[in-house]
């Protein structure tokens, strides 16, 4: 669970679905994700978790790699405590047109 104390998650994937899970993650625009850049080979995309609160942000140096602008949102609520009560997609075999 993420918002245990003291979990390390590692995902290890591609630069277009690393972007992909940040824009569902800080709910990114479709302007706001274009505007971003797939990291380099081996890049790192490091969310910390805010400390006394059960958010995330981007490092600055996962923000600069990934060409994240001051206008787009970096931190944000886990999805299930998030405002609005906003969800992570379901995993692709629970999609409807799976």
């Amino acid at each position: 669970d993420h918002l245990e104390e003291d979990v390390t998650i590692i995902i290890v994937t591609h630069g277009l679905a690393l972007r992909l899970f940040l824009m569902a993650w800080f709910q990114w625009t479709v302007e706001e994700f274009e505007d971003t850049e797939n990291p380099p080979n081996c890049g790192l995309a490091v969310m910390e978790r805010i400390t006394g609160e059960d958010r995330y942000k981007l490092t600055a140096e996962a923000a600069k790699i990934l060409g994240c602008d001051k206008n787009k949102s970096t931190e944000k609520h886990p999805p299930s405590t998030s405002p609005g009560g906003s969800q992570m997609p379901p995993p692709p075999d629970q999609v409807p047109w799976a």
